[in-house]
């Protein structure tokens, strides 16, 4: 069982996402998307790009050198994951690094407003 916080995080008001990203948990997810992209998509046969376009992206993620979070609409595979052409175990890895990449909340907890400032609760892996 993962071990989470539940803290106060800014909301980007042109967005209605977050505006930060629980990283512990993006490394987390990065790294297991890695791992199974390494394991069973041949780069010679990546009939969907995920070597070109997502790989690079999880490399950014773990060498901490991509600004956080990443609008949803600048996400790769976008199109394959939603017409369920992806493998299905690669497809649910994907989705889950998606919401976590792109400040996606997962359930709606308590909203909060501060100084005109809206902020949500949300369960942050420590």
């Amino acid at each position: 069982m993962r071990s989470t916080k539940r803290i106060l995080v800014r909301v980007d008001e042109q967005t209605g996402d977050y505006a930060e990203v629980d990283k512990v948990r993006l490394t987390r997810e990065t790294r297991e998307l890695m791992k199974f992209i390494q394991t069973n998509i041949d780069q010679n046969k990546d009939q969907y790009g995920v070597w070109t376009s997502l790989v690079p992206l999880c490399r950014a993620v773990l060498a901490e050198t991509i600004s956080l979070p990443v609008p949803f609409f600048e996400l790769p595979l976008r199109y394959e994951s939603r017409e369920g052409l992806l493998d299905a175990d690669f497809d649910e890895l994907f989705c889950g690094f998606t919401l976590t990449i792109s400040g996606t909340a997962r359930e709606i907890l308590d909203e909060v407003v501060i100084d005109g400032v809206r902020y949500m609760y949300a369960d942050f892996e420590e």
